[in-house]
């Protein structure tokens, strides 16, 4: 049985295709257009060529000088095995073949790997995303956060937008002291400013730091309604809402200095865009509802006020404020405020005393 083969010729210098086949205890070559060229085996040399070692290469040398042999037939193994002077060379040759082959795809799996890589880290970050910001947000200490608000603390402050003491601030400032007064996070100290801005909106930034827009001020019906709002900004703050987006707005490995003692851990919050930007997911938000309406309740406020102020929002047509559109809010939220109300036992509601005509008034 013959097999197809690549002749290398000293004698011309080129490698024509030729087929080859056992005769006796030699080889013979069937050159095109040239005689039949035998070679005998015993003075002929087999082994594993290529660079893959992917060939079967037989070699010898006459007067013309050396010749090559190079073959990738895989019908040619069967054949040679018929000539006694190439067993031993021929098993040699296969060993090699089969360890080359494991070695290249070992090779190519680890080229693979390491071309991949990236995308590995992007997906494993992206599907992991949760676990490893909790893994970040937990070994974070409440420091860092009271040092992020105090760093947009100093901004806010400087602006020419912040008004610094009038009826709507001390207002404003009244309702979260009555709010924390009893607050079960003592590792935030809530601090109040208020901006000028038609925006409808209230942000509050990591440590307690809470920024309330004289757009929704305005548009509140009364102060339980921007109590309502307060509380759910300050459940922002004390279930860590902000910093945890903060983290993944400014992406999980740059904060590695965090977890090793970086001294000023919040400069590097700087750059990741502006708090009142934040969005938040629907659990955080839901979570932020709960945790608002324990907080006006422990602090004899009535949680209507919040359910108010969200319906109020919600029917204002099909642009609504900013506020619903960083907060996503809803009537069945608003519906299940009424409902968590309703279940209330021996609750009574205390006034929170502010004249309210007259804080908006002080805003025109």
């Amino acid at each position: 049985m013959s097999f197809d083969a690549v002749l290398f010729d000293p004698v011309t210098g080129t490698s024509p295709r030729v087929k080859a086949q056992v005769f006796g205890s030699s080889l013979e070559i069937l050159r095109p257009g040239a005689d039949a060229l035998r070679v005998d085996a015993s003075r002929a040399t087999l082994s594993a060529g290529g660079w893959d070692k992917g060939a079967l290469q037989i070699t010898w040398t006459t007067t013309e000088g050396a010749w090559a042999l190079s073959i990738t037939d895989p019908r040619a193994a069967d054949e040679l095995k018929r000539l006694p002077a190439f067993a031993a060379s021929l098993q040699e040759a296969q060993q090699a073949q089969r360890g080359a082959r494991r070695s290249g795809r070992l090779g190519v799996t680890i080229v693979a790997l390491v071309t991949l890589l990236p995308l590995l880290a992007v997906i494993a970050v992206l599907v992991f995303r949760d676990p490893i910001i909790d893994f970040v947000l937990k070994r974070i200490p409440l420091s860092v956060d009271a040092e992020v608000g105090r760093m947009f603390e100093g901004s806010v402050t400087q602006s020419a937008e912040t008004l610094k003491d009038t009826e709507a601030t001390r207002a404003v400032q009244r309702m979260v002291d009555r709010l924390s007064a009893d607050s079960p996070h003592p590792g935030f100290e809530f601090r109040v400013r208020v901006q000028k801005s038609a925006d409808v909106n209230a942000f509050a930034a990591p440590g307690g730091l809470i920024v309330v827009y004289t757009g929704l001020l305005k548009e509140a019906g009364s102060p339980e309604e921007v109590a309502g709002v307060l509380a759910h900004e300050m459940a922002h703050a004390t279930n860590r809402h902000s910093m945890r987006q903060l983290i993944y707005a400014g992406g999980v490995l740059r904060l590695a200095g965090l977890l090793i003692g970086q001294p000023d851990a919040a400069a590097m919050f700087q750059n990741f865009g502006q708090l009142s930007e934040l969005k938040f997911s629907r659990t955080q938000e839901e979570d932020a509802d709960l945790t608002g309406f324990d907080t006006l309740v422990r602090a004899r406020i009535s949680p209507q006020g919040m359910a108010r102020f969200f319906d109020r929002l919600q029917n204002q047509g099909p642009n609504p404020p900013s506020f619903l559109s960083t907060h996503p809010a809803s009537a069945d939220r608003a519906a299940a405020i009424r409902r968590k109300t309703d279940g209330l036992k021996d609750f009574v509601a205390e006034p929170l005393g502010i004249d309210w005509p007259a804080v908006q008034a002080s805003l025109r």
